[in-house]
């Protein structure tokens, strides 16, 4: 019997990427995603999700490379623009190994003020 499941994303944990640094942090009227990693799982790219909820994450962002100008350091980031009408977000990552893995991070919150 061949199993196949439809609307799930296959996660392995063979070699789990380890994030040195994950923020999410509000900076004038931009929402900035930032993170690092040790390098030793080879990314091919990452997607930037995000949830109004925590349950059901949309990907707003590919990051399909470590930041030029940040020398000796694994480093990625993206923006994202608030909306006038939500207060909290919260955001997770999705990496996509070189050998096809696909690994999600934990989930940050940002609560906003307005």
């Amino acid at each position: 019997i061949h199993s196949v499941s439809l609307g799930q994303t296959p996660v392995t944990q063979q070699g789990k990427v380890n994030y040195t640094s994950f923020t999410v942090s509000a900076i004038q009227k931009r929402i900035m995603i930032d993170w690092g990693t040790d390098n030793k799982i080879p990314t091919n790219y990452f997607e930037i999700q995000r949830s109004r909820d925590g349950v059901n994450f949309k990907t707003i962002a590919l990051v399909m490379g470590s930041d030029p100008k940040q020398i000796n350091c694994d480093c990625y980031e993206g923006f994202d623009k608030p909306d006038a009408s939500t207060k909290k977000y919260f955001y997770r990552l999705k990496h996509f190994a070189i050998n096809g893995e696909i690994e999600l991070s934990e989930t940050r919150m940002l609560a906003i003020n307005k």
